[in-house]
């Protein structure tokens, strides 16, 4: 705006300076190029304003959208897609073989909590554990997602022993619903020439020995 006037004040100073040697039609004729110039100007500045709203506005879309597909709307965590596209970097980002490992964490008697009190509390209970992992993780070594139904996974960039504790420490907690939450956990620690199907495949299985010997515990 500023340039706008500046730009407007000298060319009023030049016509009031060819006054002097020049007729009034030539002055009349410069004060319309001023009038011009000025609505040119100000078209230039109001095109280019349209053109940076519209491309605000597509960046508010895209990051929405983008948001949107990677967080689960229920538990607002991340969801499965983003899980296999943070491993998927990982693998590829890590040639070194740099410590890694993920814990998939799993709601015991879940279906139980479903039939006995109905889906919306189904749904309090899940919430209850994600806010009470989420309080509990390390947000510069931990990521966490929701894996499906009532089981999630957690990638942790901590060393072997630094994943037990945080799992130890995750099954500790006190999840309170509408009674008592107890949560298994199976733990996968990374190792150089094990593929990500295999690492997930042993977390599995992890989980399902933590499930047949009693629930409520951590095997690795």
């Amino acid at each position: 705006m500023i340039a706008i006037i500046l730009n407007i004040f000298f060319l009023i100073m030049y016509a009031g300076y060819l006054k002097n040697y020049y007729t009034n039609y030539a002055y009349d004729s410069i004060f319309f190029i001023i009038l011009i110039n000025a609505v040119y100007i100000l078209k230039l500045r109001r095109d280019k304003k349209i053109l940076m709203d519209n491309i605000n506005e597509e960046f508010i879309r895209a990051s929405k959208a983008n948001n949107n597909s990677i967080i689960d709307p229920l538990t607002g965590i991340y969801n499965r897609r983003h899980f296999d596209a943070v491993l998927d970097k990982i693998y590829s980002e890590n040639n070194a073989g740099g410590a890694f490992s993920i814990m998939i964490i799993d709601i015991d008697h879940f279906k139980r909590f479903n039939d006995t009190y109905g889906h919306d509390v189904g749904d309090e209970v899940l919430k209850t554990v994600v806010n009470t992992v989420r309080k509990n993780i390390r947000h510069n070594l931990d990521m966490f997602f929701r894996f499906g139904g009532e089981e999630f996974i957690i990638i942790t960039s901590d060393d072997k022993d630094g994943s037990i504790k945080l799992a130890e420490k995750l099954n500790k907690l006190e999840y309170k619903a509408v009674e008592r939450v107890t949560i298994s956990i199976g733990v996968a620690v990374y190792q150089k020439g094990i593929s990500k199907t295999e690492l997930i495949k042993i977390a599995d299985n992890n989980l399902y020995r933590a499930k047949e010997n009693g629930r409520n515990q951590v095997i690795y």
